[in-house]
């Protein structure tokens, strides 16, 4: 299998809208409205979240495993894509429509209890949808082309929250002159959410349907087991390049996700933006991240390792991120209402949304090729094991990055439902102080983690030519 039709790789990409609207409220306004609309703290907030986070731990290689071994009419991935839609969606809701009345452990089990079935339910929908990007093409750049296509649609989901959730649903009133600390918004934006992931869902499934066929299919032995799955991630992580692209992308999922989290802060107590240059900043960033996942194909010919320039994207990123922020802690921006700050945090939000859009997008190819290292070492075909991790490391960005956002924020003593002008100065430098070292410190690790990977493309080309050398000898 080497290229699909544009028919193909777009249906598989429209898989991910429903992944870009959850990641987008996960990221952006989870943590926001449970901290600072409902008063629930920052870091039960996020130890909430990251117990969320421990269950896919386990969620996540189950589902992949049990999903590699499937034998039925509709193949090994797609009945899972057609069950989870409706419980992810419905999940979801629920997760931004608590009762009326909660105390603070009954709004912190409330998040942490909807936190596990939205992201139980999405496991069940997202490893069997990724592990398609492996299985339509065995192709080194046609995997890039289809991630690609993946993160273009998972971007267009985002900037359906982001901007479409300002603009419709956290607009400014007179009650309410930041439209984000509106709770009553929240329920109908969960809900319109929740709609657009059912048909999300349903068109990947649907759309690459026909491709059933031309699967690779479990061998009539294969059989889950709790012992061979253990075994079968042992495999996987004695793969030095899987073990270097999973700790990179957590790591670097975490810091994104912690970036993410505090963007709203950020823009709100830091910068000082209103309502209507939030919704640019969001626009910016969203831009920037597709710009990136389009530009990773063509890249990729001008820098023909993936490594290298997944590395230079992290850099790229970390460095964007955090310079606007260390500039104002070192007083080298001008205060505050001052016509230049605006543009300089929106245009710097869509620049590092290019570098983040890239190393994303290469990660999954990246991992497309371990699924094919993993054969020639051991003779059978184990997508839904590999992108379980790739869906664990994605996950980190809503779960250990919120962690540490709450951290933060509980750190800096930002006050619930605070305007911008009421807090204190000390606070706000303390936030500054304490995102700002907080990205490039995470960018260094994760560029430590992704050396360790070994993958090149001739290397790539080497381990295809042997697996087909073996199944000719078979034959």
């Amino acid at each position: 299998m080497s290229q699909v039709s544009w028919r193909v790789r777009l249906a598989f990409g429209v898989g991910q809208l429903p992944e870009g609207i959850k990641s987008a409220a996960f990221g952006f306004f989870l943590l926001f409205y449970y901290n600072q609309v409902l008063g629930l703290s920052g870091t039960l907030s996020g130890i909430a979240i990251f117990i969320a986070l421990l269950f896919d731990a386990v969620s996540d290689p189950l589902v992949g495993a049990i999903s590699d071994v499937t034998r039925s009419r509709f193949g090994r991935r797609h009945p899972y894509m057609y069950a989870a839609a409706v419980p992810f969606a419905i999940s979801f809701y629920f997760l931004f429509a608590p009762p009326d009345g909660l105390t603070e452990i009954g709004l912190f089990a409330w998040l942490t209890v909807f936190s596990i079935a939205t992201r139980t339910f999405m496991t069940f929908y997202s490893v069997p949808q990724m592990s398609l990007g492996a299985e339509l093409s065995n192709d080194y750049d046609e995997r890039t082309l289809l991630s690609s296509v993946r993160m273009a649609m998972q971007l267009v989901g985002m900037f359906a929250v982001l901007i479409g959730g300002p603009l419709l649903f956290f607009a400014a009133t007179e009650e309410f002159t930041n439209g984000q600390l509106n709770g009553a918004a929240y329920p109908r934006f969960a809900a319109a959410g929740a709609v657009i992931m059912v048909f999300g869902v349903w068109l990947c499934a649907i759309g690459t349907h026909d491709q059933i066929k031309r699967l690779p299919q479990p061998a009539e032995t294969d059989r889950f087991s709790a012992q061979d799955l253990l075994i079968d991630i042992g495999r996987a992580f004695r793969i030095p390049s899987f073990a270097a692209i999973v700790s990179a992308s957590i790591v670097s999922g975490m810091n994104q996700g912690m970036a993410q989290a505090l963007m709203i802060y950020t823009a709100t107590y830091f910068f000082e933006l209103t309502a209507g240059q939030m919704t640019f900043l969001f626009t910016g960033g969203v831009i920037g991240v597709m710009t990136g996942s389009v530009l990773a194909r063509p890249l990729s010919n001008l820098v023909p390792e993936k490594k290298h320039l997944y590395m230079a994207s992290l850099v790229f990123y970390g460095i964007t991120t955090s310079y606007v922020v260390i500039l104002r802690l070192l007083d080298l921006l001008p205060p505050n209402g001052d016509p230049l700050i605006p543009p300089l945090y929106i245009i710097s939000a869509g620049v590092s949304g290019v570098g983040l859009g890239i190393y994303i997008t290469l990660g999954a190819s990246m991992i497309a090729d371990i699924t094919d290292e993993h054969e020639r070492l051991y003779g059978k075909r184990q997508e839904g094991i590999y992108y379980a991790a790739a869906s664990f490391a994605g996950k980190a960005i809503g779960g250990s990055g919120a962690i540490l956002a709450g951290l933060i924020i509980d750190f800096a003593g930002i006050p619930q439902g605070a305007a911008p002008s009421a807090v204190d100065p000390e606070s706000i430098t303390r936030f500054g102080w304490a995102l700002g070292p907080a990205v490039l410190f995470m960018m260094a690790v994760a560029l430590v983690c992704i050396s360790f990977y070994t993958i090149s493309r001739t290397q790539h080309a080497r381990i295809l030519q042997e697996i087909r050398d073996t199944d000719r000898n078979l034959a």
